[in-house]
């Protein structure tokens, strides 16, 4: 049995998107995008200085810190907005 597809309505009502999941739903219709890159070329540019392990380490801490708040956020979001 196919599902719905899930669609994002954006800018006022002006623009429909369709999303493939909640996650892009969220960020869609909250207008993530730019921060999602930034966030990516931020942690590029962090990945590409690792020298060291040490380094290594608290960059690695520094992602599952992000990755467990954003499981968290979507945890409770799963809760308000049930999927169908």
């Amino acid at each position: 049995m196919k599902k719905n597809p899930l669609y994002v309505v954006t800018k006022n009502g002006n623009v429909v998107e369709p999303a493939e999941g909640l996650m892009d739903v969220f960020v869609k219709k909250f207008g993530l995008e730019p921060a999602i890159n930034l966030f990516n070329s931020l942690m590029s540019l962090l990945s590409d200085q690792v020298g060291n392990y040490g380094f290594f380490l608290y960059l690695q801490e520094l992602i599952d810190k992000i990755a467990n708040f954003i499981e968290g956020t979507l945890g409770m979001a799963s809760q308000v907005f049930p999927s169908r």
